[in-house]
């Protein structure tokens, strides 16, 4: 029970967590068991980008947060249910943004398509999202479980971008319109991983977003 739980507030977005603390009668114990989880997130976050997925371990974070590996893992269990629990926190809360967006029908399918690229492309600008993605990609290759969950993940975020991609241009096939989404999201995971590495020079952000944006749609468009 206590590992379905965490994973239930993990894959809660920051807005639904917030309404569960305080929009709704919830009781003092409850309230505050919901917030040791998101403590647990948030430090087990901290440390896996910090000192690398090799170091990552249960121990380490109930160390960071002051408390007993028993009581860490009354809330959290093993740690690899803490690892995966941490990952949808810190992942599936832009596919559901995402999602949100898609099924926003006071815009049009190419309004939703760009404000899911504007969206998804600032992220690439953030050090410790590409720090977290990098540190979780590594991970997925010895850990068979994280790896078929980032599948899952990546495989969403693809689903709603060649959902939209067919709305912006039906004559686009299925199967093309999966192959578009697929590069889309790599692009966007390789650009990622270079404005974190490479430390692109910012003065052109806006250049290259106009030109990824004009890229991707006239693809769409010619179809």
């Amino acid at each position: 029970m206590k590992d379905t739980l965490l994973e239930h507030y993990a894959m809660l977005s920051e807005t639904t967590r917030s309404e569960t603390l305080f929009d709704r009668a919830a009781s003092p114990r409850e309230k505050k068991r919901v917030q040791r989880i998101e403590d647990i997130i948030e430090t087990a976050a901290k440390l896996f980008v910090r000192d690398g997925y090799a170091q990552f371990s249960s121990r380490r974070v109930a160390n960071e947060l002051g408390i007993s590996l028993s009581n860490l893992q009354h809330y959290c269990g093993t740690t690899e249910n803490l690892l995966l629990s941490m990952i949808r926190a810190k992942i599936e809360v832009f596919v559901t943004r995402f999602h949100d967006i898609a099924n926003q029908t006071s815009l049009t399918p190419e309004q939703r398509f760009i404000k899911i690229i504007d969206e998804d492309m600032v992220t690439t600008l953030d050090p410790w999202i590409a720090s977290f993605s990098f540190q979780t990609w590594a991970l997925a290759e010895h850990d068979k479980d994280v790896n078929e969950h980032l599948k899952h993940i990546y495989g969403e975020f693809c689903r709603i971008l060649a959902s939209l991609i067919r709305d912006v241009n039906p004559a686009v096939t299925h199967s093309k319109a999966d192959v578009y989404a697929t590069l889309i999201a790599s692009q966007i995971e390789g650009l990622l991983l270079y404005n974190k590495q490479i430390a692109a020079d910012q003065q052109h952000w806006d250049d290259t977003l106009e030109t990824m944006r004009t890229m991707w749609l006239n693809m769409i468009r010619v179809g």
